[in-house]
């Protein structure tokens, strides 16, 4: 373990990662209970990314936030503190002994475990309370993305297309951006309901004295992916989807899961 100004680094794992620094401080405070606060009562984005914020400044790792649609949220690292890594945010609202919904949305962007050759970390949670009161973290998932999709060739090819030259009079066109719906980090690890955990691929081999593993979770990769769709406009929106075998098919992958030890 080195010591770096107020803050712990991890050396023993095989794999350099931030993801364990982040994770603590997510962590801690979760168990402190500081909330996330809405920066108003319609803000149903920003208030899981300022959390995650002060979390990057508290463990002292550097980043930058990219735009609304860029993927991931945040880059993580740099010269200064490398690797460089990425966290996605998504926010659930719990409610009534459930999460919101079992998947998440992933507007314009296929979400991966990889992106510009570096790893992404999705940076799940489930929150109560509403409006513009303070929102309490109630689960929380730090998760290599790999976990819900690990297809990096489809993700990397990912467009956003105009189809012009549509309707009556030629001048409409149609902007095919995409939503991706996924299960997220909580339908996969049901047991982390009401936890605060970290999911990394098996194979980095992480080991740090604040975390305990509590288990593995496995993912088999399925026989065939979507390599391309026809929508037939004129007869209801009928799909017809074309698909390929995956080289790897039932490769199976394996997660370890951590919490924080107290």
């Amino acid at each position: 373990m080195v010591d770096r100004g107020g803050f712990v680094e991890s050396t023993s794992a095989s794999v350099s990662t931030h993801s364990v620094d982040i994770y603590a401080a997510c962590a801690r405070a979760a168990l402190d209970h500081v909330p996330m606060t809405p920066r108003s009562a319609n803000d149903k984005e920003y208030f899981p990314q300022d959390w995650l914020i002060d979390r990057f400044e508290e463990a002292g790792i550097p980043f930058v936030q990219q735009g609304r649609n860029g993927y991931p949220d945040f880059w993580a690292g740099g010269t200064s503190r490398p690797p460089i890594e990425g966290f996605e945010v998504k926010s659930l609202a719990f409610a009534n002994g459930r999460p919101a919904r079992r998947d998440f949305d992933c507007n314009s962007t296929i979400p991966s475990g990889r992106k510009l050759d570096r790893d992404v970390f999705l940076a799940f949670f489930l929150y109560t309370g509403g409006g513009a009161s303070p929102r309490p973290v109630h689960s929380l998932s730090i998760a290599h993305v790999d976990l819900v999709n690990s297809d990096y060739a489809v993700a990397d090819a990912h467009a956003n297309v105009a189809i012009h030259r549509f309707g009556s009079y030629g001048d409409g066109f149609i902007r095919n951006r995409k939503m991706y719906v996924f299960p997220h980090p909580l339908s996969i690890d049901p047991g982390g309901l009401g936890r605060f955990r970290l999911i990394v691929p098996v194979e980095w081999g992480v080991e740090d004295e604040r975390l305990v593993r509590v288990g593995q979770l496995q993912r088999d990769v399925a026989s065939d992916y979507v390599e391309s769709y026809t929508v037939e406009l004129l007869r209801h929106g009928e799909v017809e989807a074309n698909r390929s075998p995956y080289a790897d098919a039932g490769t199976r992958r394996v997660f370890e899961v951590f919490e924080l030890r107290r």
